[in-house]
């Protein structure tokens, strides 16, 4: 084909991709939603000081206590989608009796809200669809197909359009500093990485990584200068936030977990193997298993100082450091939601494009692929009929297709955590084991 033909069919997957996140986002939400727009409304009040006032205790939030715990990015993405919808609103009730609703508060929230605010995720979405077939090596066959695994993987559509988490803003700034970082462009990779932390925190983990793999190929001064690009960054954004003196709200919501360790409730939402599998067993057997649950961060964070040793005294790229940074994260962490996933499913697809493993290759599409399983486990079209306007002509279309399943049982769920974690734990045992090969960073 010529290449007119295919920008042409790259675009066309871009339109299509879009369209459908397009159709599903001003249709469905999850419950994020409606806290995303208190949020947006607490900075609209307080500005710069909003993090003073992040553990939502105003009277509008629909859920109390549910604090903000993002870096400020989001918030002034959510600030400029209020902008953007400066009438919407969302009016909240008593929930109801039926599932999800019972877990939540009933709530009506405005159409041009979930529009605006999914709008820079479903960006950020097709950013990453570029950015793959950008990276991607071969024929334009190939780029286009490793870009439409993402662009039409049904958890990138479900994350953004549907439940609309943004965790690929951070995922598509953290994949561009990847990519540019082993062509050679380390100051630009850095201020992007940057933008990555303070987009989301955990993405941090990865980008430890990737310093730690460019400090094997550069001298300190060379690598000091890109951290001190990266702190930049993070200074910058924060110091607006911080000049009205509420340094300890802010590092609360940026430092501190979002939850403590505790079960796993409703399993449905449990994607960490051994949160999972711990909750099982005291629902099922009544076993108290909740002091197990603290022991996962020492053994998470001694996974992640293998990783950081290993990526050192191995020649990894860029790209297999990042994959198994965070998927040590996620695979030791005691709880993982599932837009965390969103994070490594680019980085998976990049590494299987580009590998000459044959095993790391199956694996990694095995771990790009996979997630998109949990949405034939569970019931998409709840998120359809969850906030009023509902939708209920979507229950037909999804029940034909296998996404509106009810009562499965738990253990399959547990299941499915643990085989993820299982597949993640043995990318990374491979990595520094079987296939890791030399990269030189180009100057």
């Amino acid at each position: 084909m010529s290449n007119k033909i295919h920008i042409l069919a790259l675009g066309l997957a871009l339109v299509l991709a879009a369209l459908c996140r397009l159709w599903a986002a001003p249709i469905s939400a999850g419950p994020d939603v409606v806290q995303f727009w208190a949020f947006a409304k607490v900075f609209q009040i307080h500005g710069l000081d909003f993090y003073r006032y992040a553990d939502a205790t105003a009277a509008f939030f629909p859920f109390k206590g549910w604090g903000f715990v993002y870096p400020p990015i989001w918030l002034l993405l959510l600030g400029l989608a209020l902008l953007a919808a400066p009438t919407s609103i969302v009016i909240h009730s008593i929930a109801d009796k039926s599932w999800p609703a019972s877990m939540f508060v009933r709530a009506i929230v405005d159409s041009g809200w979930l529009l605006a605010m999914k709008t820079p995720i479903i960006a950020a979405d097709l950013a990453i669809g570029c950015l793959l077939y950008w990276a991607v090596p071969g024929s334009r066959f190939r780029k286009l197909l490793f870009a439409s695994l993402w662009l039409f993987h049904p958890t990138s559509w479900y994350e953004s359009a549907v439940f609309g988490q943004f965790d690929a803003i951070a995922a598509a700034f953290l994949l561009a500093a990847i990519i540019l970082l082993e062509r050679g462009r380390d100051r630009l990779a850095f201020l992007l990485a940057g933008l990555a932390v303070m987009t989301k925190q955990h993405t941090l983990l990865p980008i430890a990584v990737m310093a730690v793999i460019l400090a094997r190929q550069v001298n300190w001064r060379r690598l000091g200068s890109n951290l001190a690009i990266l702190a930049g960054v993070v200074i910058v954004i924060s110091i607006p936030f911080l000049l009205t003196g509420n340094f300890s709200a802010y590092a609360h919501s940026l430092f501190l977990p979002g939850q403590a360790p505790g079960y796993q409730v409703p399993l449905v939402f449990a994607f960490s193997g051994s949160g999972a599998l711990l909750t099982y067993l005291h629902d099922v057997f009544g076993w108290e298993t909740t002091p197990f649950l603290p022991l996962t961060i020492p053994i998470m964070l001694l996974g992640i100082l293998a990783v950081l040793i290993f990526s050192y005294r191995r020649a990894i790229t860029p790209a297999q450091g990042a994959l198994a940074g965070f998927l040590v994260f996620i695979g030791l962490s005691y709880q993982v939601n599932y837009q965390y996933l969103i994070v490594y499913i680019p980085l998976a697809l990049l590494v299987a494009a580009r590998t000459q493993y044959r095993g790391e290759r199956v694996l990694t599409l095995v771990l790009a692929l996979l997630p998109a399983v949990w949405l034939w486990l569970s019931d998409v079209a709840a998120w359809f009929n969850f906030l009023n306007p509902i939708s209920p002509q979507v229950n037909l279309i999804f029940a034909r297709i296998g996404l509106a399943h009810h009562a499965v049982p738990d253990y399959v769920y547990v299941s499915f955590a643990l085989v993820l974690m299982a597949l993640y734990l043995t990318y990374i045992v491979c990595l520094f084991t079987r296939w890791h090969l030399p990269l030189q960073i180009k100057r």
